[in-house]
């Protein structure tokens, strides 16, 4: 069973202040699913978009705006968050230190559709 320790996965900006760090991946061996942590920085945004299967995430530190189908909704540390297959979404922080949050999803090498 693979450990990947943090400090040994390359980081890669995604969006402008926007980090990602995913080691659960297809190239590192997975088949079904993928794990990752994004750090959004104050002010900064992963805009609107969908993936062909569910998102699941939970809110390790910071507050901000989840954009959803229905509108913006605030988040905090302690939300868990759960976007279904093709459901637009999007996280803007609007607080004073990062957003850190993980995130999953029950397939590997999965798109990010970009929408309004």
């Amino acid at each position: 069973m693979p450990v990947f320790r943090e400090k040994d996965i390359k980081a890669r900006e995604i969006f402008p202040g926007v980090m990602l760090t995913q080691a659960v991946e297809y190239d590192n061996g997975s088949q079904a699913v993928t794990l990752g942590k994004i750090t959004i920085q104050p002010g900064c945004e992963i805009p609107p978009h969908t993936h062909p299967v569910d998102d699941c995430m939970i809110i390790l530190q910071g507050s901000g705006q989840l954009y959803t189908e229905e509108g913006s909704v605030p988040i905090e540390a302690g939300c868990h968050l759960w976007a279904p297959a093709n459901t637009r979404h999007g996280v803007k922080n609007t607080g004073h230190e990062p957003i850190i949050f993980t995130y999953t999803w029950p397939a590997v090498n999965v798109a990010r559709i970009m929408v309004k």
